[in-house]
């Protein structure tokens, strides 16, 4: 006898209802390799069903990646609507941006960090979401570059540096490391924005006193 499905979903959504099931399953039992079948089994469908969706579990994970990075993109797209104008700030929204959205949807930023569960270079979308946000950091590093705000450098190991910052912040409150850097839990989201921060304008270069 199936199990009752944990929540419902309407006919003809059955695809959204797989991909919202395996980040549930993630979520709650702290696994990465979701098995279809068990996916099926807590929406109450026959096991067959999903396999015209996701004929295997990289496919299944592939399309939860591509969710998770499509929601990053558009996060990071908005945010950067009401940025500042000055591009040292946008850089800023951006790893903020990218902060929060990792604390707020812990499970798909461990899903998505995770290369060996999808497949990510056969995929239509995931490359197409990873450059937009990977040129928005290229064109705001160059711009950054050009106020003086940044000092020169090579630009693609500049981006880089600063997506690591952010995403390696991001990656010990996910870990659960904070807590041993003496960081108080409810203020994580605040305390990984400051720190951040700090370190972006420690990259400003020193102005000329004025004589």
């Amino acid at each position: 006898m199936p199990t009752p499905p944990s929540r419902p979903y309407h006919h003809g959504k059955l695809k959204q209802a797989l991909i919202d099931m395996a980040v549930t399953v993630a979520e709650e039992t702290g696994k990465d390799l979701i098995s279809v079948r068990e996916v099926a089994r807590r929406l109450g469908v026959s096991s067959g069903a999903p396999f015209r969706h996701f004929p295997n579990r990289e496919s299944l994970m592939t399309a939860v990646a591509e969710e998770a990075l499509m929601r990053l993109r558009l996060r990071v797209e908005r945010d950067l609507l009401d940025a500042p104008p000055a591009p040292i700030d946008r850089l800023k929204t951006l790893g903020r941006s990218f902060i929060q959205w990792a604390l707020h949807n812990p499970t798909q930023f461990k899903l998505l960090s995770s290369r060996r569960l999808f497949e990510f270079d056969r995929s239509a979308s995931l490359p197409v979401h990873f450059d937009a946000v990977r040129q928005i950091t290229l064109d705001l590093v160059a711009q950054a570059q050009k106020a003086g705000d940044l000092p020169p450098g090579p630009l693609p190991e500049f981006a880089l540096a600063l997506r690591a910052l952010a995403y390696g912040l991001a990656r010990m409150h996910v870990d659960g490391q904070l807590p041993q850097w003496q960081v108080d839990i409810t203020q994580a989201e605040a305390t990984l924005i400051a720190s951040m921060n700090l370190i972006v304008e420690g990259l400003r270069p020193a102005r000329p006193r004025p004589s």
